[in-house]
Parts: C-alpha cells; structure tokens; sequence
C-alpha cells in the first residue's frame, strides 16, 4: 500500500518533523523501483500560452521536466502495478483551463498500490507547482515562477529565475544565472543545498537555521556569520547585490559553487 501524502509530509515542517520522512523515504525508494508487470501509459499534447500555471500533485514517484522554447507541451505518464486490479485503483487525471493545466493523481480504492512516473516537455515560461511528490524531482530551465513543497526524493533544478520551496527531504541542487523580481526563497530541508551561480549573478544571499557548515567555492563571495541570540545566520553579497536568495531551516549545510 503507498502511503498516503498526508502521512509523508506537513505544511511547514521544522527539522524534527522532516526527519520521519526520510525513514518512510528509505523504506519505500519510489525513485529506485522498476515499473511493475502490469502498466498503462498516459500520452497528451497541448499547446500552452506564457505564464500557464502547470500543477502536478499527489504523484506516487518521480517527475521529470524538460524545458523548451515556443508553447508545445508533451505529457508522458506510465503507472504499474503487479495486478490488473491494483491498476485500476489509480488514475492520473489531466485537466487543462484557461491558463493552468492539473495533474493530480487520484484514487478509486480504499488500498491503492500503484507506482508513477510523470516525464514532461514543457515551455520554459511557464509557472510550475508541485506538491506531494513522493521521488525526486529534475526540472529544466526556467523562466517562470517554480514552487515546490512536499517532495520526499531529491530535487534538482536547471537555471531558476524565481522560486519557492519548502519541505525537501532529500536535499536541493540548483542553478541561477539571474533573479527576477519574486526572488528566490527555500526553507525547511533536509539533505543539503547546493546552489550553482554563474559570474554575471547580482544578488544578496541570507541563511539562518542551518544545520551544517555554510561555504563558498567562488573566491569573491565571502560569507559572513552573524551570531545573534546564541544563533547563527550568515550574509553575503553576490556581484553588485540585487534581489535575495532567502534560505531558512537546512540539515546538512549549503554549499555554493561557480556555474562551470
């Protein structure tokens, strides 16, 4: 039986509460298995303007995006099961309104014990959101808002321009070549982050919360830490400064390293 959502991940979790999800992580490993015997396999085309909202909830597994230029999108889902029976238990249901386009998994059985992989070709500029994503997470380059929030396997990311996430149980990498206007905000992770910055970034980097040693592999950016209360936060200046990088409640230290 997967677990249910509810049961892997809460709103906001400190670093206590994230910690149950790594021993359900270990436990399942929905990003190690093979498909099981019995499969379907979803396949859609749509056509996507700027700036639509793609969301994708409640996934039993992992979910891959690749990112292109011009409005195509491609969705490829497969779900397995070792039964016929347990494959009817689940569908994956693809909505698309005006500007957004739903993936949400659903149940039709008390007992479901299905597994999904979702693998995406999507316009660079759109907003993503995903929640309740019990794999990893690998996602393109972007130029849209990403949020993420509840993902039980280990995220990465190509270039981001904005973005906000929280409760990531399995750490973060992520690359930024430039910061928009909604900046870039990260909390609650377990695992560590590691954040690639290409030369020409201008931006202010704040950290408080960390469990783990915060460092710079790029000569000209000094972190700088800063006691208060018996805590330490840590500050630096990227380029010119400019919009911030906001990171809170970290295990496993962040890590920030030149764009090769």
């Amino acid at each position: 039986m997967r677990p249910k959502p509810s049961y892997l991940f809460s709103v906001g979790l400190t670093l206590a509460g994230l910690l149950p999800i790594l021993s359900v992580q270990a436990q399942t490993k929905p990003e190690a298995s093979p498909d099981l015997p019995v499969r379907n396999e979803i396949h859609r085309q749509y056509r996507l303007a700027p700036n639509t909202i793609v969301k994708i909830s409640m996934i039993a597994g992992p979910v891959e995006i690749d990112t292109t230029p011009g409005e195509s999108a491609e969705i490829n889902i497969i779900n397995s099961a070792e039964t016929q029976a347990d494959l009817n238990c689940a569908d994956i249901p693809i909505e698309q309104t005006p500007g957004k386009l739903v993936i949400r998994s659903k149940d039709l059985c008390p007992i479901v014990r299905v597994n999904s992989r979702v693998m995406l070709k999507l316009p660079r500029n759109v907003n993503l959101d995903l929640e309740y994503i019990a794999g990893h997470v690998r996602i393109g380059p972007t130029e849209g808002m990403v949020r993420l929030e509840s993902i039980a396997g280990h995220v990465r990311t190509g270039s981001v321009q904005a973005a906000e996430m929280s409760s990531l149980a399995q750490g973060l990498s992520m690359e930024i070549n430039e910061i928009g206007e909604r900046g870039v905000h990260l909390s609650s992770v377990v695992g560590g982050i590691e954040l690639g910055l290409s030369n020409n970034l201008n931006a202010e980097f704040v950290a408080d919360r960390v469990d783990g040693n915060v460092i710079s592999d790029i000569p000209n950016i000094k972190i700088v830490t800063i006691v208060t209360d018996g805590r330490s936060n840590y500050e630096a200046r990227i380029g010119s400064g400019g919009q911030r990088i906001t990171i809170s409640i970290v295990k496993g230290g962040i890590r920030l390293r030149k764009l090769s």
